[in-house]
């Protein structure tokens, strides 16, 4: 989960973006990469994405209601937000209503990211971002809309899969498992797709690949915060890289090299 780019001062930290409401502690390595990093990059900006999530009527997500049962869209429009920027629900391109929807039945807390960035601005540690939130919604929209109504299909049948997943996730990323992770991953509706799993991951890393190389000249010591998804499977960001890793342990040993 957290690797150091051999012959650089770029490091990859595999994080979850939101924990288990009832596993709240920051692990301690995630600390010490933070800790280790004079500068951080972030996947990209959250709140910048909320302009993008609003479609107009007519690609809004009701395109959704045909290709879900009754039941589960009666389901879907109960569980949404009645007020705030995720409503009303039929102004939502398909793609933020599949974001968003596993969060709806989860128990969950902020993960490392947030976590992060309130470090850095309250130390005045430098970060930035590897994408815009206008290239995170150009990836999200290329899902097709079939693709988004049967991940939410078999979401709906089962509300208890979002909060299971989550925390077997987090358990195998606290143990430092990738393969773990990756396994889980593609048990759940949202990556067992393979149109779904190419736009959040494969074609993110392969962008990825191209910014996180331009930084490997950097002489600052710079720690590249991703979800953990990213290095794991095929297409995975190291892949893409081409670049030979190693594992940091929290005393600074280094074990099992990729590449």
């Amino acid at each position: 989960m957290y690797l150091h780019i051999i012959g650089t001062n770029v490091r990859l930290l595999g994080s979850m973006h939101l924990f288990p409401a009832s596993s709240r502690r920051t692990p301690p390595w995630v600390e010490q990469a933070y800790d280790w990093a004079e500068t951080l990059v972030f996947e990209s900006d959250p709140p910048t994405i909320l302009p993008f999530l609003k479609a107009d009527p007519q690609s809004g997500a009701q395109r959704l209601a045909p290709l879900l049962c009754a039941d589960a869209w009666t389901r879907l429009q109960a569980a949404w937000p009645a007020e705030g920027p995720l409503a009303p629900f039929a102004d939502l391109h398909p793609w933020a209503a599949l974001i968003v929807a596993p969060t709806l039945f989860q128990q969950l807390v902020e993960g490392v990211e947030p976590r992060m960035l309130r470090w850095a601005i309250g130390q005045g540690k430098p970060y930035e971002y590897l994408e815009t939130a206008r290239e995170v919604a150009s990836v999200l929209e290329s899902i097709p809309l079939d693709a988004v109504g049967a991940a939410l299909a078999v979401l709906m049948a089962d509300l208890s899969e979002p909060q299971r997943t989550l925390e077997r996730m987090h358990a195998a990323w606290l143990g430092g498992d990738l393969s773990a992770v990756h396994r889980i991953a593609v048990e759940s509706p949202m990556f067992n797709l393979p149109e779904i799993r190419h736009a959040i991951l494969d074609a993110r890393n392969l962008m990825w690949a191209e910014r996180v190389s331009a930084l490997l000249a950097r002489p600052e010591r710079t720690l590249v915060v991703i979800g953990a998804l990213h290095l794991c499977g095929p297409g995975n960001l190291v892949e893409h890289l081409a670049r030979p890793v190693q594992a940091v342990f929290e005393a600074g040993a280094c074990v099992k090299s990729q590449g």
